[in-house]
């Protein structure tokens, strides 16, 4: 792979186009290059560029934290590892692009760019682009952005990491690795090798191996704890299971029995409510209906007037007519009457308009002659005026030259005084500072010295600290080593001691007979689960017992109530006959009454006139038309009477039904029980045989029956009160056991700490080795750096008169160089400043001279405009004094305008008048002729009034006598008030009253007998509070019978579960046994808690691989040394062949001889990295700042042999040594705003 070309544009500082073609000249025929230039110019944004084309990465972007924020342009932010942000700012889009001969001998083109929105330098960053293309082949290679990455890491063999690592060389870190301490060579290690995933692979096997650990003693801790049944308890179980299945069967028989008993009591109770409900309503609809009655006699009130609502509403029409008409005759004849009067008052104004007219005509005819007049003197006035404005505006204008040119002047005058002051003060600067002009000249030279000098006095600091905390380390390393081996001393204690506790508890353990206590505790379980069983069943054979008894009485009270009720049935029907007749003859005569005196035949009656044929017989007599009492009284009577025997024969009709109810239902309950007492029959003969099979039945039955349920409880307290002994005995055997596992697992965690203690104690012997020679070899060196401070003293002092210059530089370096550039550009500015001074002081000097020969002329001129001005000025007042005399100066058009307005208007002002006082002669005309009509009219009302009022008087005296009523005119009008609307409301909420009544008592009817048929199903006499007592029992029986039964399921279902389980359980424990010991092995060769076991294996072996490549390379640059590692450790020595393979240290090699090795080891890692292929263009980015004149040497040297290697190295530094005797450089110079310019020059 070779990198045949880089461009670049507008990345960081480098802005617009850039191109460096290594196969143009000078690049393309040398094989060592320097890219030189200031910090900060731009040197390593060539290597982000390279990075970027191909990989759209850089290692600079990489050490950035992941998810920080920052300000990109206004508005918007990117990610601070973002490589986006390599855009320069101010520019709208840029690119990074290398063309590069990949590793199937074509040529390629890289390019990665990045734009902003819409092409503008404020437009927020868009994603970057890949292209590729096939230079050889001019063809372009299609592709996603991740799919060109994958192509362009293939063609150029090495992924990002080893390219960083085989073309970028890291050798300043290989100089770090050298003298490095032990846990610092292994975090440098594994960052140069890319080793980090070998310190997971030991975590996690690590880890691995102790959770299969825990999970194998879960697995046995699991076994431990699974107990099952034996066949004779699992039997023991069915048959108590069978028992209460039976008992559970009649219970939730009998349950059912009770819940149909509660419901019929429930639904008893609703229809009572009802039934009293609807007697309620049935009441109140009745006293509603007889409240309502004064309102149906206002009602025929209002209708029999009805028919005299037409002439009320004419009589009310012609009093509203004769009103208004009233008003508008009284309005008119006060209108007449001021219309009589404005008619006269006009007259007058008419006259008074006509004279003015008249005069407004004369004074036009007498103002023409002066008119004319006027007209000449404004034309002669208006030529003067403009005149006067042009020369007014001539002469304004020569002065304000006049007055620009002395402002001029002025100004002039004052930057000439200004500039002689700063010449002044130049000079006096100059003079002040000429000893200090050869640090001015000679910058360069003292800055690159100072340099120099720098370097050296912070390696001098460096040494200085390195051996202050070399000393420090190595106090602390040997206080750690008496500490470790403490420790080392407490860890074997604790050791003995935890095994002599082990073998102690293992001894107490073996002591204890568990399987007999076990077995024991198994019997007692036994024993307590089938008393438990037979104090249910005895409970359940003793309430079957009480429950027989109860149902022989009740069958026997139920027959003895249903023989006296049959007796009582037939009385009730022979006696419901009786009632039957006589409730029938009283309904014929009331509903023969009822005909005569029926509201139908009233309401006709009412209606028959004197002396008038009836329509329905013809007769002209009516002897019922008037009021008959004793037909009313005897109609009375006889509803009386019907109500009695309708209510007699309803009270013997419920009497026979309920009668006839309760026989049904006592035949159905003494059914029921007949059926319930042979169950319960059966259900005691199946109880007392199960009784009979249990183990306590003999002793038990020793005593009495009330005694037997207290023995059951008392021999299952004795049972309990030994289970949980034995279960104490179990749980300690138990916790023992734990504690002997618990003492088992410390001690292998003592074991394991022994043995990193031990490591420890070794490591810390090895580092404290390596720091005792770091402090040696840092001494020399500390005393190498103070000679060539001395030298660098010496060669500076000629430019610094001041004694204490050395010593100012050594307080702040940075500080020193600072006020030497300062002073310099300070120096340069203002040399350069005096001499553009005086040049400007002469350019001022001409240019006053000029401006006050231009200010002369200018006023003379003015001078002449200003007389002239003033003789225009005396003839425009002459005019306009004669003119202001004609009209007291008003223009001519608006005084004829104002004449002809003034004649305009008093011509409108008459025809106005006129127009006014014929319309008032019209208005008082029609006012005339509207009074006589109305006083017509009122006269016809006053008529139909008196008219309406007699017929009105006759209606009321008829209405009267006909109905025999006292109406009058005012009383009349409150009953027309009502509406239509109203009357038939009203009649409609009558009816309402009345259906509300006949509703009601069907309903209470229906009710009654619904109640009474339900009566008759009443299962028997047992009260609700008795059902509800014994459902309550027997919930309670039956829930702890379910409970027991649930138990016993859960027990049977758990044991089988425990057999199935301890099958697989052993399998698994077996399998979980060889698991563990593979991974125990594993772990006992590569895996650790913190990864560093196989870390440490890797790294040796990953360094013994990369020195036999580095000796390779070594062995090219200096064939004197030769690289080998310390056994047993990550350190480094030196074969030192010229001195008889002598065995040499790292610390002990010169600066030179350092950078030979670190440059070799770099050269080992790039060829270790890229192993399949040749890397034809190598950069070193770093390791040159500090070397000695002596050590460049060398490492130009080294570089001149890579080269003779078929390598083209580029070199990056700014030391000016190097960079001397490289004659081909890529040179960044910076420029102004933070611009860097790249240039290839051939020195």
């Amino acid at each position: 792979m070779k990198i045949q070309a880089i461009r670049i544009k507008n990345l960081a500082s480098l802005d617009g186009n850039t191109e460096i073609d290594f196969t143009r000249e000078p690049l393309c025929s040398v094989g060592i290059f320097a890219i030189t230039g200031p910090t900060g110019a731009g040197k390593s944004t060539i290597l982000d560029a390279l990075c970027l084309a191909l990989y759209a990465k850089t290692p600079r972007y990489r050490l950035a934290e992941n998810g920080v924020d920052i300000t990109d342009v206004k508005g918007s932010t990117i990610k601070q590892d973002d490589v986006r942000g390599i855009l320069r700012d101010g520019t709208s889009n840029g690119y990074a692009e290398v063309d590069f001969t990949g590793i199937d001998g074509h040529c390629y083109r890289a390019n990665w760019s990045v734009r902003r929105a819409y092409n503008k330098e404020d437009g927020s960053l868009q994603p970057y682009e890949m292209s590729l293309k096939n230079t050889t082949a001019n063809q372009d290679i299609p592709g996603r952005k991740t799919e060109l990455l994958g192509e362009i890491e293939r063609l150029v063999g090495l992924n990002f990491e080893q390219f960083t690592r085989s073309v970028l060389l890291a050798q300043g870190d290989f100089t770090a690795f050298l003298k490095a301490g032990r846990d610092e060579k292994s975090s440098l290690l594994e960052k140069l090798t890319g080793t980090h995933i070998y310190s997971e692979i030991s975590k996690k096997v690590f880890e691995h191996h102790r959770e299969e650990q825990q999970k194998l003693r879960e697995l046995n801790l699991q076994r431990e704890g699974i107990a099952t049944l034996t066949p004779e308890e699992l039997m023991d179980l069915q048959q108590q299971k069978a028992a209460l299945a039976t008992v559970i069967e009649a219970h939730e028989k009998s349950r059912d029995n009770l819940n149909k008993e509660i419901s019929w009591h429930e639904q008893w109770s609703k229809l009572r409510e009802n039934c009293l409900a609807a007697e309620s309503k049935h009441q109140q609809a009745i006293a509603a209906k007889v409240e309502a009655q004064p309102r149906e006699q206002r009602l025929q009130q209002i209708v029999r007037v009805q028919p005299v609502r037409p002439m009320i509403n004419d009589l009310q029409n012609t009093r509203e007519q004769m009103g208004f008409k009233s008003k508008q005759l009284e309005e008119i004849s006060s209108a007449l009457t001021s219309l009589d009067e404005q008619k006269k008052v006009s007259d007058n104004t008419f006259e008074r308009a006509a004279t003015a007219l008249d005069i407004k005509v004369q004074e036009e005819e007498q103002a023409r002659p002066l008119l004319n007049m006027a007209k000449a003197l404004d034309v002669q006035l208006t030529e003067k005026t403009g005149q006067v404005q042009q020369a007014a505006e001539e002469l304004a204008s020569v002065r304000e030259k006049e007055t620009k040119q002395k402002e001029q002047l002025f100004r002039t005058g004052k930057e000439l005084e200004n500039l002689e002051k700063e010449i002044a003060q130049l000079d006096r600067w100059k003079a002040e500072n000429e000893s200090r002009r050869p640090v001015a000249e000679q910058e360069s030279l003292i800055l690159s010295k100072l340099r120099d000098a720098g370097g050296i006095l912070e390696s001098l600091k460096n040494y200085t600290s390195r051996i202050r905390s070399t000393k420090e380390k190595v106090i602390r390393y040997r206080q750690e080593g008496e500490t470790l081996e403490n420790q080392r001393k407490a860890v074997q204690s604790s050791l003995q001691q935890e095994r002599s506790k082990q073998e102690t508890l293992r001894t107490t353990l073996s002591a204890i007979p568990i399987h007999d206590i076990e077995r024991e505790k198994s019997s007692v379980d036994a024993a307590i689960e089938e008393l438990i069983t037979a104090e249910a069943h005895w409970k359940l054979l003793h309430q079957a017992v009480n429950e027989k008894e109860h149902l022989f009485q009740s069958l026997e009270s139920k027959q003895k109530e249903l023989e006296q009720n049959m007796i009582r049935l037939v009385e009730a029907e022979s006696l419901l006959k009786i009632k039957r007749s006589e409730r029938d003859a009283s309904l014929k005569m009331l509903e023969k009454a009822k005909l005569v005196a029926a509201e139908s035949v009233e309401r006709l009656r009412n209606q028959l006139e004197p002396e008038e044929p009836c329509p329905v017989c013809g007769s002209t007599t009516h002897p019922y038309t008037v009021d008959h009492p004793a037909v009313d009284r005897l109609l009375s009577e006889l509803e009386t009477t019907h109500a009695q025997n309708e209510a007699a024969y309803a009270q013997q009709l419920a009497t026979l039904s309920s009668l006839n109810q309760s026989c049904t239902g006592l035949k159905k309950l003494i059914g029921e029980l007949k059926e319930k007492r042979t169950g319960t029959e059966a259900s005691l003969k199946g109880l007392e045989t199960r009784w009979m099979e249990f183990q306590f039945y003999e002793e038990c039955n020793k005593y009495p029956l009330p005694e037997r349920a207290g023995w059951l409880k008392g021999q299952l307290q004795q049972h309990k009160s030994k289970q949980q002994q034995l279960q104490g005995q179990v749980q300690s055997h138990r916790k023992q056991k734990e504690q002997l596992d618990a003492h088992t697992a410390h001690l292998t965690e003592l074991d394991k700490q022994l043995n990193h203690t031990e490591n420890l104690i070794r490591d810390n012997e090895r580092d404290l080795k390596s720091l005792q020679e770091l402090q040696e070899n840092d001494s020399i060196e500390q005393q190498n750096a103070d000679k060539k401070l001395e030298d660098v003293e010496q060669t500076l002092t000629v430019y610094f008169p001041d004694g204490k210059w050395f010593e100012n530089w050594q307080a702040d370096p940075e500080a020193f160089a600072t006020h030497i550039r300062e002073f310099t550009l300070v120096w340069k500015a203002n040399i350069i400043r005096l001499d553009q001074q005086i040049r400007q002081q002469e350019m001022l000097a001409e240019k006053r001279k000029g401006i006050e020969e231009r200010l002369k002329s200018i006023g003379e001129e003015a001078g002449v405009k200003e007389q002239y001005l003033s003789k225009l000025q005396l003839r425009h007042k002459e005019l306009s004094g004669k003119r202001i005399s004609l009209f007291n100066g008003a223009s001519v058009n608006e005084v004829e305008t104002t004449l002809k307005e003034a004649i305009n208007s008093a011509k409108q002002a008459l025809e106005q008048q006129r127009e006014t006082v014929e319309k008032m002669q019209a208005d008082i005309t029609r006012n005339r002729v509207q009074q006589e009509q109305l006083e017509k009219d009122i006269n016809t009302f006053i008529k139909q009034e008196s008219a309406l009022n007699e017929r009105l008087g006759s209606w009321i005296t008829h209405h009267n006598r006909q109905y025999d009523a006292a109406l009058t005119q005012e009383e009349l009008w409150p009953l027309l008030t009502f509406t239509p609307d109203w009357i038939e409301a009203e009649r409609s909420s009558l009816r309402e009253m009345d259906d509300a009544v006949m509703l009601a008592g069907s309903v209470l009817e229906e009710r009654t007998k619904a109640l009474v048929a339900h009566g008759e199903q009443r299962p028997s006499e047992r009260t609700l509070e008795e059902l509800a007592v014994l459902q309550a029992e027997l919930r309670e029986t039956l829930k702890q019978n379910t409970q027991q039964a649930n138990e016993i399921d859960f027990k049977m279902k758990e044991d089988r579960s425990n057999k199935l389980r301890i099958g697989s359980l052993l399998r698994d424990i077996e399998k979980q046994a060889e698991i563990v010991e593979n991974w125990a092995k594993l772990n006992e060769i590569i895996g650790s808690a913190d990864g560093k076991k196989f870390r440490q294996i890797a790294q040796e072996y990953t360094l013994d691989v990369l020195l036999s490549y580095a000796n390779v390379h070594l062995e090219a640059l200096s064939k004197r040394y030769v690289l080998q590692r310390i056994p047993n450790s990550l350190g480094l020595q030196v074969i030192d062949q010229d001195m008889g393979d002598e065995m040499r240290t790292v610390y002990s090699l010169s600066g030179g001889e350092s950078f030979l090795v670190s440059l070799a080891l770099a050269l080992g890692l790039a060829s270790l990295s890229s192993n399949r292929m040749k890397v034809e263009s190598l950069f070193i980015d770093e390791g040159f700042g500090s070397l000695d004149p002596t050590t460049l040497n060398i490492a130009m040297d080294a570089l001149d042999r890579l080269h003779n290697q078929g390598r083209k190295v580029g070199v990056i530094s700014h030391v000016q040594e190097m960079t001397e005797r490289i004659p081909v450089q890529i040179r960044v110079s910076k420029q102004q705003s933070g611009k860097s310019k790249v240039e290839v020059i051939g020195i």
